[in-house]
């Protein structure tokens, strides 16, 4: 494991990428990631949202374009990652809070990814990332202004390509802030399995071999994000 003490963020900086784009193996511990996912699959029923193409958990709140009702954070998603946050000032560029107040839990199970998408508004312009329990490629594609004008100009059949592709192993963190953030679509395709030699992997380690093909299995993605817009609500006031 990492010691994380008078670590800089920017020794994990992926290279030959815009800026803004930090990759860290092994964020988390076997152990940690275990606990993890007992606490995942152990939530109320409730908290599971069920989509055509995944399933989530909401926790902190759910933002909206009024704001964010906030919910405390269960301590099982702060404890040592937070610590780790902070050693490392993932989010000291944020006024207020310095640590994220909105967790999402996406899991995915083989076969499934998610349509390139932008994470939007509501959120301050950092996300950290920790997957558990498989791998996935993350692929980055061109600035949302220049697709918009290609689709304005009727190419209905549009197949978009990636610019690159980032590796998301079990236990690891990336972390995407300012311009990698506001101007790139990020976007998981829908696979089994990933040959490695197809993509353009901007953060593979220098001992991996590129011409592996990994099988993917049920992944879960905690995603650690800022809304910035909190809704302030008197519960005295509202149960009247």
């Amino acid at each position: 494991m990492i010691d994380f003490d008078d670590i800089d963020l920017k020794n994990f900086r992926i290279e030959n990428i815009p800026n803004s784009g930090y990759y860290i193996r092994d964020f988390i511990s076997e152990k940690e990631e275990q606990e993890l996912l007992d606490k995942v699959y152990t939530a109320p029923k409730p908290k599971w949202v069920t989509l055509k193409n995944r399933r989530l958990q909401n926790w902190g709140g759910k933002p909206t374009e009024r704001g964010m009702i906030s919910e405390p954070l269960p301590s099982w998603l702060k404890n040592s990652i937070f610590s780790k946050f902070s050693q490392l000032a993932i989010f000291d560029n944020c006024l207020k809070p310095k640590l994220p107040n909105h967790c999402l839990i996406n899991e995915y199970e083989s076969g499934q990814g998610i349509m390139p998408h932008e994470d939007g508004p509501f959120y301050y312009p950092t996300v950290a990332t920790v997957s558990l329990k498989s791998h996935t490629i993350l692929n980055l594609y061109k600035h949302r202004v220049n697709i918009a004008s290609n689709m304005e100009q009727n190419e209905t059949n549009l197949i978009l390509e990636p610019e690159f592709s980032l590796l998301l192993e079990p236990r690891s963190l990336l972390v995407l802030q300012d311009d990698l953030y506001k101007t790139y679509l990020h976007g998981i395709e829908e696979r089994n399995s990933d040959n490695l030699s197809e993509k353009n992997i901007m953060n593979l380690s220098d001992d991996m071999d590129k011409n592996v093909t990994l099988e993917r299995f049920t992944r879960v993605s905690l995603t650690y994000r800022i809304v910035e817009k909190v809704i302030k609500v008197d519960i005295f006031k509202r149960n009247k």
